[in-house]
């Protein structure tokens, strides 16, 4: 069976037919050979899921409906791992997840800058594609100076499951290697565990993500 492709197609969209770019018909021409009049689904990033055909060029619309978000608003802050990477590793596993905001954090023993806004939103793209979303995550940078109330990823924290209550609409901040330092300890709201291991920015970021949205489904 054919995998049918899915594209995010940004709005504004046309009354009949949704352009595409030229990345998209390069990759359904020639990577997939995909058929002029076969089926395709296609996403605005903004809640809307749409069933078209796909006419070698452009997209012409069918049936499209509203997809509800995912019933808890997150926003994961992380300090940008080392390798780039990494840093897709991140951004992509988020987006799966159905994050609603990632914001990479500069923190002060940080070393390593975020990724270009460009980059961490093509990653972002392609795991919504690939996942067959219909809602894109924001990415951002920011201050840990600048956020809200952060909730804190870390060991000696309260296990996730006790507080879910408390995390709709939360930060979640998971810190560099080197950890956060001692005035920025004094910025958190609270702290939530993720168990006594040592884990990789990374692998807490999903972990944690992953511990609040699919726990509560």
């Amino acid at each position: 069976m054919r995998h049918q492709p899915h594209l995010f197609i940004p709005r504004p969209w046309s009354a009949e037919v949704l352009q595409t770019g030229s990345d998209h018909r390069r990759h359904l021409d020639r990577v997939l050979r995909y058929p002029e009049g076969g089926a395709i689904s296609y996403t605005d990033g903004a809640g809307t899921f749409g069933n078209g055909i796909w006419n070698g060029v452009s997209v012409e619309r069918g049936d499209e409906s509203a997809v509800d978000g995912i019933a808890v608003d997150l926003t994961m802050a992380v300090a940008p791992p080392r390798s780039k990477e990494r840093q897709r590793f991140v951004v992509e596993k988020l987006q799966e997840l159905g994050v609603s905001r990632l914001v990479w954090i500069i923190t002060e023993r940080g070393q390593t800058r975020a990724p270009r806004s460009d980059r961490s939103t093509a990653w972002a793209i392609s795991a919504l594609e690939q996942s067959r979303g219909a809602w894109l995550m924001d990415v951002t940078d920011s201050r840990f100076s600048d956020l809200p109330n952060p909730v804190v990823a870390d060991m000696a924290g309260a296990p996730i499951s006790s507080i879910w209550s408390e995390l709709d609409g939360a930060t979640i901040a998971v810190g560099p290697e080197g950890g956060f330092s001692d005035s920025e300890v004094t910025m958190f709201s609270r702290t939530v565990g993720l168990g006594s291991g040592v884990l990789r920015t990374e692998t807490a970021a999903v972990a944690a993500a992953a511990a609040v949205l699919l726990g509560r489904s």
